[in-house]
């Protein structure tokens, strides 16, 4: 039947990733955590920075004094490790297979159960990817036109359209921070596919001209407003935080094999098409009895470590890297 219907654009839909927010963190962090992501080793780490938190002005000096003093600057210091981790599993019965039609197979059912499980995986860490940025939320430097309220800054609906860009574009300069990249969370994805249509006349080209001062704008479809319970978008700087998973299985190469509880199990990795993240699989094989039937099942648990990584809070704690606007 599956071929009669083939490609089937309606399954497929089930096991497309909603992962905007991990990709955009992906593709702009700057972040590097030396040997977190060691597989033979639970590593931490610790960061130090010097922060001179000064803000005195210069003093006058009419008689060029020889005797001349000043306050050491203070230091921040951060630990980073990998704390979290999860898993998802799915089992195949051979013996289903028996009474089932040529429409269906063994192998297609463990090639489906793998995408849909990668599928979940991906969008398990985007979903923490996006709690990473509420939890990173600072205060917005830039209070007009919109209302600041911490940590997010408050705007109508009516305003989400081209001329917004400008706002945040003024903001990221009076933040200090002109390296944010935007994340739309649901917001605004039916204006900006109509103003890519529209450059053609001066008004398009007009209300193109100010979206591209952005950059690169990353957009998801529905996952932040699920996470969140509202939608927003947030300005992140590369620098704010980053992404780090490890797998345990990568030594062990096409795999290891051991026998746990009178069941054959190999561990080995996958690596998602979607995410580029690579997970951990153990495969068992366990003879089970069902209604005095020897059946053979047939058990997959795919598994990560890793964690969201934020920067440290500098001499201005108000400025974290993160500024969240709110649609209200």
């Amino acid at each position: 039947m599956d071929a009669l219907i083939n490609p089937n654009e309606v399954k497929a839909a089930e096991y497309i990733p909603d992962i905007a927010a991990l990709k955009m963190v992906q593709a702009i962090q700057t972040i590097q955590i030396p040997g977190l992501d060691d597989p033979l080793k639970d590593n931490t780490f610790k960061a130090i920075w010097p922060d001179n938190c000064d803000d005195e002005q210069p003093e006058d000096d009419p008689d060029n004094s020889c005797s001349i003093e000043g306050a050491q600057i203070g230091l921040v210091s951060k630990d980073f490790s990998l704390n979290e981790s999860f898993y998802k599993t799915f089992s195949v019965s051979e013996r289903k297979y028996r009474s089932l039609g040529s429409t269906i197979s063994f192998d297609e059912e463990i090639a489906i159960n793998q995408l849909k499980t990668m599928k979940l995986m991906d969008e398990g860490w985007s979903r923490r990817t996006i709690a990473g940025l509420d939890s990173m939320v600072g205060v917005n430097k830039n209070g007009s036109p919109y209302n600041v309220t911490n940590p997010h800054t408050e705007v109508p609906a009516a305003a989400w359209n081209e001329d917004l860009f400008t706002y945040l574009a003024v903001t990221k300069d009076q933040n200090k921070m002109p390296g944010m990249q935007l994340f739309l969370g649901g917001l605004m994805q039916t204006a900006l596919r109509k103003i890519a249509l529209e450059t053609s006349n001066p008004t398009g080209a007009s209300a193109a001209r100010k979206v591209a001062q952005l950059g690169n704008v990353y957009s998801d479809n529905f996952l932040t407003e699920t996470v969140l319970g509202h939608k927003a978008a947030y300005l992140v700087s590369p620098s704010a935080l980053g992404i780090v998973t490890k797998a345990y299985n990568i030594p062990y190469g096409a795999g290891r094999e051991e026998v746990a509880q009178g069941n054959k199990q190999i561990h080995y990795t996958i690596t998602s098409p979607n995410s580029g993240i690579t997970y951990d699989v153990t495969y068992q094989i366990e003879c089970v009895t069902t209604s005095g039937v020897k059946d053979w099942l047939h058990t997959w648990k795919f598994s990560t470590k890793g964690e969201i990584v934020t920067n440290a809070v500098f001499c201005d704690t108000d400025r974290t890297g993160v500024l969240k606007f709110r649609c209200v």
